[in-house]
């Protein structure tokens, strides 16, 4: 206790060095802990939003079908097609896999319909359940109009940007169109269409949604599906980085159970969706690791230089019989008060902002955030950062002033007064 009380004693007597490294302190582990943790959720939030954007960070479908850069529009034979069965299976082993956040089966197609003055344009068209989808999709989109409801078998949604900017269909109006069957075959029908889907904004040129979409159910009614057959399941990752780990599993169990399908990542079908996460949080990490190793060299620095400055301290304790250990220790301690005090506070801090965030959310209209969080933001916590940051500033406030301890407890009188 006696040691403890002479720390603080000479924190108290050296203010402006110990105000100084208090508030490095507490500023490196406030920045580095709200850094740590909202990059995080922004990492895992760009890899929810691209992950819908593109419908899926994987698929399940035949192993005849080609994916390779389609973005989910691919050529298949009606014998490929799932079995009720088999999708039940795939979904039900999807489910008890922790990092898989949900799936839903689709069907994938090409089909006609007739515009102005009769005539026939092709299209690419997407069956799913609009129920679990809704008619936004993810934050990247809107629609306009009405939008697409679940069981719908007379109506379909069409991308804005491709149909209205050449206005070969309208919203709101009837076509008629070709839709194929189980059986490959073409059968007519009447449809309204509802709710034009497009991107939020970017050049729609380059990243317009094409093609046509239709409630699963809806469709297989329309054209007279015997049995909910699909052409594919689509499996979405709570954080695309784990699929490395999850999709070798997924394949594990179909080579077991299923060996006529196969399991496609992202990367192969959607590989600028992929490779856009991939960057970012690589990029992200870069600047979570130059900010945390900026942080540690100025604590450091500033520990070193505090101790260094203070040889006349040095020369009158050793005088007083203080040994070198004695103040290598005594230094040591003082330095470790101050630094783990300031991480403290600034972890504190940096909790605390984290916590009014998640429970007021982050809302933006910009288009550059709404492409990095989306437009409703809500942060949260992560066990494995906080771990990170504690740990690091643990270490930190453990060696940062261990080692100019060291080298003070070192000098000899002669030397401190010399300096003096």
């Amino acid at each position: 206790m006696e040691r403890l009380a002479l720390c603080l004693k000479n924190l108290g007597r050296h203010g402006w060095r110990t105000r100084v490294i208090l508030l490095i302190t507490l500023f490196g582990a406030f920045l580095t802990f709200v850094s740590e943790n909202l990059i995080e959720d922004v990492s895992r939030k760009q890899s929810d939003m691209l992950g819908r954007a593109s419908l899926g960070h994987f698929r399940i479908l035949a192993k005849d079908i080609e994916t390779a850069n389609t973005f989910g529009y691919y050529h298949y034979d009606s014998r490929d097609m799932l079995e009720p069965d088999e999708i039940a299976s795939v979904k039900a082993y999807l489910a008890t896999l922790p990092e898989v956040s949900g799936s839903l089966e689709r069907i994938v197609f090409y089909g006609l319909f007739y515009g102005a003055g009769d005539k026939e344009n092709g299209f690419s068209g997407v069956a799913m359940d609009m129920a679990s989808c809704g008619h936004d999709f993810t934050d990247m989109y809107f629609a306009r109009g009405q939008a697409l409801q679940s069981g719908d078998a007379n109506s379909c949604a069409a991308s804005w940007y491709e149909y209205q900017q050449d206005k070969s269909l309208d919203v709101g109006a009837h076509y008629v169109f070709l839709l194929p069957n189980r059986d490959g075959e073409y059968v007519d029908r009447d449809l309204l269409i509802k709710g034009g889907v497009d991107f939020r904004t970017m050049p729609k040129g380059a990243y317009g949604l094409s093609g046509l979409y239709f409630d699963l159910k809806g469709f297989r009614s329309a054209v007279g599906y015997q049995r909910d057959l699909a052409s594919e399941v689509v499996g979405f990752l709570t954080d695309a980085r784990s699929s490395a780990r999850v999709l070798p599993r997924v394949a594990s169990f179909l080579a077991e159970r299923h060996p006529r399908l196969k399991v496609v990542s992202w990367r192969e079908y959607a590989p600028i969706m992929s490779e856009i996460v991939t960057g970012f949080d690589v990029m992200m990490k870069t600047v979570e690791a130059i900010l945390l190793a900026i942080c540690v060299l100025l604590v450091v620095k500033l520990t070193t230089f505090s101790i260094i400055e203070r040889y006349s301290e040095i020369g009158t304790m050793r005088a007083l019989g203080f040994t070198r250990a004695d103040i290598a220790l005594q230094f040591a301690l003082e330095g470790t008060i101050i630094i783990a005090a300031g991480a403290a506070i600034g972890i504190a801090l940096g909790a605390g902002l984290i916590a009014v965030l998640h429970a007021t959310g982050v809302s933006n209209s910009m288009t550059f955030f709404e492409y990095v969080i989306g437009n409703f933001f809500r942060p949260s916590f992560h066990a494995g950062k906080i771990a990170l940051v504690v740990g690091a500033f643990a270490l930190v406030a453990a060696f940062a002033p261990l080692f100019p301890a060291i080298r003070g407890g070192r000098l000899s009188i002669l030397t401190t007064l010399e300096k003096r």
